[in-house]
């Protein structure tokens, strides 16, 4: 069993935001293997269980806001007895150009507090990681709390597809053959 967490913030004001692209591509993952969404309030997630070859996915969405993402993965691998080495954490990177992904293993969150809360609450920066590029701000001026919660537009958004081949390819052959295949 593995773990996949798409991170975003709930509520409709952040859908399509830059900043919910973890949830956007999950979603598109989930749809693609038919599975179903549904409320687990005690992991204070969204979770979805879906079969992918011979491998079953435990999908979560945090509803306890980006920031405090770490509360909800610690629960979810928690309950589902996983280790950091069954999980998968998706989130936006603005260090990458719009639309290109790539897969990390380790490092520091480099700013991002949803990554960085996960880290915290699982102690350990030791994670598996896909990370979606948004970019920096433009202007250059803009705060990046403003940048992250724009619009993503469709001609910066990551190509849905090869998202969900990668998570498939990380399932099925692991981080360091997936990221020789995507990065």
């Amino acid at each position: 069993m593995k773990l996949i967490v798409g991170l975003g913030n709930i509520g409709k004001q952040y859908d399509g935001t830059r900043h919910n692209v973890g949830f956007e591509v999950l979603d598109h993952f989930v749809e693609e293997y038919d599975g179903t969404w549904s409320e687990e309030s005690k992991r204070h997630a969204r979770i979805a269980l879906v079969q992918v070859g011979k491998e079953r996915i435990v999908c979560a969405k945090p509803t306890t806001y980006m920031n405090r993402s770490g509360a909800a993965v610690q629960a979810i691998a928690s309950f589902y007895k996983l280790d950091s080495n069954d999980l998968l954490i998706v989130h936006d990177e603005m260090d990458l150009e719009p639309g290109r992904i790539q897969f990390k293993q380790g490092g520091q969150a480099a700013g991002h507090n949803g990554v960085s809360d996960i880290q915290r609450a699982l102690g350990t920066t030791d994670l598996q990681r896909l990370r979606i590029g948004i970019g920096h701000p433009i202007p250059p001026e803009m705060r990046a709390e403003e940048w992250v919660l724009g619009p993503l537009s469709p001609d910066q958004a990551p190509n849905a597809l090869d998202i969900v081949a990668a998570m498939r390819d990380w399932i099925e052959e692991g981080l360091e053959s997936a990221a020789n295949r995507w990065n």
